[in-house]
């Protein structure tokens, strides 16, 4: 049985799935299944998943026909026969000892979730951009503490840099339907967890393609709605969990409150129809979210002023 069920969500990803799947295949954790789930691709990607799986008895593949990540994955994690699950996005790659290192790391410190770092690969020619500064440590840590460095940003909040217990990702879906999915709710996981490790290593390896799901149309209206929706979700945690003081709510708020008010401020420039502006209204009059005394630059400070006049 495997120890460890890899799920590759893939839409049209003929180009990048080869060396994708390569990667984890070589792994050196030896005791796992790749799961590929084709979802809506229109390109050769669902015959490509099916001559992988030919080569390699650790493949399996299925279809859902919606192109979804969060279904995707979720389906994914429905059909995964390891305790743990990771996620690997079909046009990345990963360090060869990637997951045996949060596999061990996970059972010598009897955790539920490890976290490690990852690392931005460009095909430009670019030298490889280190996200955060890295001392190649394992730290054992609370929900709490995980969930306040998440809240600050200091840890990735991509599902791509962790390695899950099942049960938890089955209790906690991703959302279907959400772009930055990731961001309004891996922070979740931590709730359901005992024991987390922090792996300050980059072992995932995030390509930087012109045309990505997270690139394409960042400066319109619905990605920079669907960004502030998160951060809603992460406001309203902090404020309703029941885990965190005032004065800790004050300073976990800031990264999300930023983000929120500059988007709100973008979404401003950008509706261009009467539906978007009401949704744009809706969304802003959650500005009370935002807890005072709150670290905001001047620019959002003067956008939550302009907000708050407005409702």
């Amino acid at each position: 049985m495997a120890e460890v069920s890899i799920v590759i969500p893939v839409h049209n990803s003929e180009k990048y799935l080869g060396q994708c799947v390569d990667s984890v295949l070589r792994q050196t954790l030896e005791d796992i299944e790749v799961i590929l789930v084709e979802n809506g691709s229109e390109d050769n990607s669902l015959e490509l998943c099916s001559s992988l799986a030919s080569k390699d008895a650790r493949i399996r593949v299925t279809s859902i026909g919606k192109g979804d990540l969060s279904a995707a994955r979720n389906e994914g994690v429905r059909i995964a026969s390891a305790p743990f699950v990771g996620f690997v996005d079909s046009d990345d790659t990963i360090a060869p000892d990637m997951y045996e290192r949060m596999y061990d790391s996970i059972i010598s410190n009897r955790a539920d979730i490890a976290n490690c770092n990852y690392v931005k690969i460009y095909n430009n020619g670019r030298p490889p951009k280190y996200q955060y500064c890295e001392d190649n440590m394992d730290i054992v840590l609370s929900p709490k503490e995980m969930i306040s460095l998440n809240m600050k940003e200091e840890i990735p909040q991509s599902a791509c840099t962790l390695l899950v217990r099942k049960s938890i990702v089955e209790n906690i879906k991703f959302e279907d339907g959400f772009v930055f999915e990731d961001r309004r709710r891996t922070f979740l996981f931590y709730t359901m967890a005992g024991r987390c490790v922090r792996i300050n290593k980059s072992l995932y390896r995030y390509h930087q393609y012109r045309g990505s799901i997270a690139k394409k149309g960042r400066k319109n209206f619905l990605t920079n709605y669907y960004v502030a929706d998160a951060d809603i979700v992460r406001l309203s945690f902090l404020r309703d969990s029941g885990m965190f003081s005032h004065e800790e709510q004050v300073e976990l708020a800031s990264m999300s409150a930023e983000s929120f008010l500059r988007k709100l401020n973008r979404m401003r420039h950008e509706y261009s129809s009467p539906e978007e502006k009401d949704a744009l209204m809706k969304i802003m009059k959650n500005v009370s979210l935002i807890p005072d005394g709150c670290r905001l630059s001047i620019k959002a400070r003067i956008i939550r002023y302009a907000a708050r006049k407005l409702l």
